[in-house]
């Protein structure tokens, strides 16, 4: 897997992950999906603490339906409503050529086991059908996943048990990515335009380090579920100033910044890493973590007056946006 694509496993959910990755073995731009991707650190503290979620749902404003269709990628969505239904579909898509994505009940999957990778029954999860065959009377579909790293065929029988145990809401919605009609014609223009609107409406308080900064002094009563919590705001920091920062680079934006946001997401993820470890020692080291977070707060805001007070114009010139044949 790619440097780029492990950054995206930090940032992004299951779904954009393994959609990213579909576009990135077609060799097409995916960096330019990232011009939004340096997130307020006002809203991860409103997502992990306000709202107490976890970087799983975190959706962001990056690599949306809406940029993607920029590519004239089309995602197309179709609602089943019985076993029968799936059972045509799914084969008739998959022979065609095109690519499937569907939710499942994880409780069916033969890659995951219950109680190590996950812990709550009837969990959902995105996967990704990207072959059919048969075996005498068996239909077998090629299934690929990323957490854990997976790539194998199973039964019909076990996809549809997965998709008829699980919410209906979620996993009768089949969706189908059309990848035939990619062009680079629009892109200039229209990223062009929502790179200069986001980048004018930039603000942050980064006071979410200072709140960091006071829970790492804490005695947690739940250590597991405490570290955790921010094992999974310093994956976010991480994955936002890292990918950020391709964009720029493969946009040929300024050389400091790039820098700046690159040594921005190496020492968030060195204490990402350190609160990971912390989830099963239950305890960090304070006289080391505290002054990493002064100094992550320093150059995350030291990025953000480089990316305010920089004019910088993206260059989407066709030549740097066609992919490789």
């Amino acid at each position: 897997m790619s440097e780029l694509m492990t950054h995206v496993k930090q940032f992004y959910e299951c779904r954009k992950i393994q959609l990213l990755m579909l576009l990135e073995e077609h060799n097409l731009p995916v960096e330019l999906l990232f011009y939004n991707a340096y997130e307020s650190t006002q809203l991860f503290n409103d997502h992990m603490f306000v709202q107490n979620e976890n970087r799983w749902t975190f959706e962001g404003s990056s690599a949306t339906r809406e940029d993607i269709g920029l590519f004239n990628i089309r995602l197309e969505e179709i609602r089943i409503t019985s076993a029968e239904e799936l059972d045509t579909l799914l084969p008739e898509r998959l022979k065609s050529g095109q690519f499937v994505y569907i939710w499942v009940n994880l409780d069916y999957m033969p890659h995951w086991i219950f109680g190590k990778d996950y812990l709550e029954t009837g969990s959902l999860h995105s996967v990704f059908l990207k072959g059919v065959r048969t075996d005498g009377d068996k239909t077998l579909y090629l299934l690929e996943d990323n957490y854990p790293e997976f790539c194998d065929y199973v039964d019909s029988s076990v996809i549809n048990n997965a998709i008829a145990t699980g919410d209906r809401v979620w996993t009768h919605l089949v969706t189908i990515v059309h990848l035939e009609g990619w062009h680079a014609q629009r892109l200039p223009v229209e990223l062009g335009s929502r790179f200069h609107n986001w980048h004018a409406a930039l603000t942050d308080d980064f006071r979410l380090y200072d709140h960091i900064e006071q829970l790492i002094e804490l005695e947690p009563e739940d250590p597991k579920t405490f570290y955790e919590k921010l094992e999974h705001t310093l994956s976010l920091i991480t994955g936002s100033r890292y990918l950020f920062s391709r964009f720029l680079k493969f946009a040929g934006g300024p050389a400091e910044l790039t820098t700046r946001l690159d040594e921005c997401s190496q020492l968030a993820e060195r204490m990402k890493n350190a609160f990971a470890k912390a989830v099963f020692t239950g305890k960090v080291n304070r006289s080391k973590m505290l002054p990493l977070c002064r100094e992550l707060k320093q150059i995350d805001m030291e990025c953000f007056q480089l990316l305010r007070n920089n004019d910088f114009a993206p260059d989407f010139s066709s030549s740097t946006i066609t992919p490789a044949v």
